[in-house]
């Protein structure tokens, strides 16, 4: 979900959220990822493109988002990646490498992978799911090609 700064803006004021540079800076970075940026990620990449913010900040920014629903943490291990795709997907998370990636198995048509979920439960359980997560693990494809190439 690519965003300019404009619809940035936007998305910060509908949640109320205070528009300051540094959030504004921040959120840019997060919605603009291609990636699940931890916290460290992010403070590397707005220091290497010239921008001063303490990782202090980026954490207690990036918590804010998370606490209004604009980003969704992934603890993998004990290491914590942010996605701003809040819509329920899939994850791949490499169990070498622990790079998270979206499988848009599902990408155009989210309403059918939360009604498959839901007929699943709803057939073992008398649960209602409003919301999940679904982590899946194993090795990548680099990985497993380096694998391959060390052979």
């Amino acid at each position: 979900m690519k965003l300019d700064q404009d619809e940035i803006v936007k998305l910060l004021k509908n949640k109320k959220i205070k528009l300051t540079p540094n959030r504004i800076k921040i959120a840019c970075e997060l919605f603009n990822s291609d990636d699940h940026p931890s916290i460290e990620e992010i403070h590397q990449r707005l220091l290497k493109n010239g921008e001063r913010i303490s990782f202090t900040s980026i954490y207690n920014i990036v918590k804010l988002f998370e606490s209004t629903g604009l980003v969704k943490e992934i603890k993998v291990g004990n290491k914590s990646h942010y996605d701003p795709n809040v819509i329920p997907h899939i994850h791949f998370i490499c169990n070498e490498c622990g790079n998270v990636t979206d499988l848009n198995i599902f990408e155009t048509d989210h309403e059918n992978l939360q009604l498959l979920i839901n007929n699943l439960i709803s057939h073992y359980t008398k649960y209602d799911v409003d919301n999940f997560e679904l982590n899946l693990y194993g090795i990548c494809e680099n990985c497993k090609n380096e694998e391959q190439g060390s052979d």
